[in-house]
């Protein structure tokens, strides 16, 4: 019997199971591979199926700088677990009207001398980066030597690598049931082969699917949204023009898109470099069942927004020229305070990790070890106030904390 099951080897679930075997616990992941053909599999899928995510530092809030902080000094630590690099790029830029900063001003303002950020008007944003246009009345936030991306597959790689060497099991198989046995406190985690793991206590990390995998004792709040990028594929040259904009995310004004985030050209598993332009969208929407969920990851309408998600990066990028077009799906978990539920279901037994919000990925290693310290201690022990974390199991709340919809923003804005 382990001393701890993981059920979900994403971004959190593979971070908290390389904190829980570093320990000392005997820990088993529940961790399917990604699927080698969306359009015909069964299982379930994961968000961070990708090459590239936001690794910004720099937050408003006190909570959000720590996580940086930690994510920040544990880099060093993944990468020497990964075969390829997980961290890259030389800075983050963050752009926005200055009524739209998420308060980066204030934020930087109250800095002690010597933080290094670097506030640029456009003109200097300009200067500065010829291969980018912007309006005149945008503030950028540069925060250089943060890296600014991630490799979510190599991540979770790593962490999982991670995690074996110290002598965590992996299991391949999707968990399609979870038994909890108070009386003699243990958990026992059933496969899709039929096969079972038992464990005297198990953490739950299963993203958009917690609320649908039968395994959890009560539904908590969540909601779950379509998420696309745009991809514009790159000849060598174009590729190389191109090469040293940096990680930035764009709070820009396009009747389609908004909240950007883009990187430089990347080379992707399958050899083609493509520049990414993740956003949220007009045509975004509530998915509620598992296959609403399924459908989307395999067959998804996504490209009938190619058309107007390409006047958004031309506009951006004056000049890009593409040689195709593409676009990915994935599906975003939100909960009701922004923050993933790292709480205690059932005492003694099981635990939470669940809902990224989509801004995860760069807090995955904090957030796996806040997992991790909960589910082995029993109780919060850590500095950061638990409630941001609490689970809620409140039925069709009335607020949430994280983004709505863009097209019920911008119904909102017009109205």
């Amino acid at each position: 019997m382990f001393d701890v099951v993981v059920v979900g080897g994403g971004i959190i679930g593979a971070s908290a199971a390389r904190h829980l075997a570093q320990s000392g616990a005997s820990v088993a992941v529940i961790a399917p591979p990604e699927p080698t053909t969306p359009e015909t599999h069964t299982g379930p899928f994961g968000a961070f199926h990708d090459v590239s995510r936001l690794s910004r530092r720099l937050y408003a809030g006190t909570v959000e700088n720590e996580l940086s902080r930690r994510a920040l000094a544990a880099n060093p630590t993944i990468e020497s677990f990964s075969d390829t690099q997980v961290f890259s790029g030389p800075a983050h830029l963050f752009v926005s009207r200055p009524e739209d900063d998420e308060g980066l001003a204030e934020a930087v303002a109250a800095l002690p001398s010597g933080h290094g950020v670097n506030v640029l008007n456009a003109k200097e944003l300009a200067q500065r980066w010829p291969e980018i246009s912007l309006p005149s009345d945008v503030v950028g936030f540069l925060e250089p030597g943060t890296g600014g991306a991630l490799d979510p597959r190599a991540l979770v790689a790593a962490q999982l690598k991670g995690a074996i060497a110290s002598g965590g099991k992996i299991f391949t198989q999707p968990a399609v049931g979870l038994n909890l046995d108070r009386k003699n406190l243990q958990t026992t985690v059933t496969l899709a082969d039929a096969s079972t793991v038992a464990a005297r206590k198990a953490l739950v990390a299963t993203g958009a699917w917690s609320n649908l995998s039968g395994l959890l004792p009560r539904p908590v709040a969540l909601r779950r949204k379509t998420e696309m990028v745009l991809l514009a594929e790159l000849d060598p040259a174009e590729a190389q023009r191109l090469a040293n904009l940096p990680v930035m995310h764009y709070v820009i004004d396009h009747p389609a898109a908004s909240d950007i985030y883009t990187v430089a050209p990347i080379t992707y598993p399958d050899g083609r470099t493509m520049l990414k332009w993740g956003t949220n969208t007009t045509a975004d929407r509530w998915v509620d069942t598992s296959e609403d969920i399924n459908a989307w990851y395999r067959s998804g309408d996504s490209d009938r927004m190619v058309d107007a998600l390409r006047s958004s990066i031309e506009a951006t990028y004056p000049g890009i020229s593409a040689t195709a077009w593409h676009t990915q799906r994935c599906v975003i978990t939100y909960t009701t305070h922004a923050m993933p539920y790292i709480d205690i279901l059932v005492p003694d037994l099981l635990y939470s990790a669940i809902g990224g919000n989509g801004r995860c990925a760069k807090w995955a290693d904090p957030m796996g070890a806040l997992a991790a310290s909960l589910t082995l201690n029993g109780k919060w022990v850590d500095d950061l106030p638990a409630e941001r974390f609490a689970v809620d199991y409140t039925q069709s709340p009335a607020v949430w904390e994280g983004r709505d919809l863009l097209s019920d923003r911008k119904n909102n804005l017009s109205g």
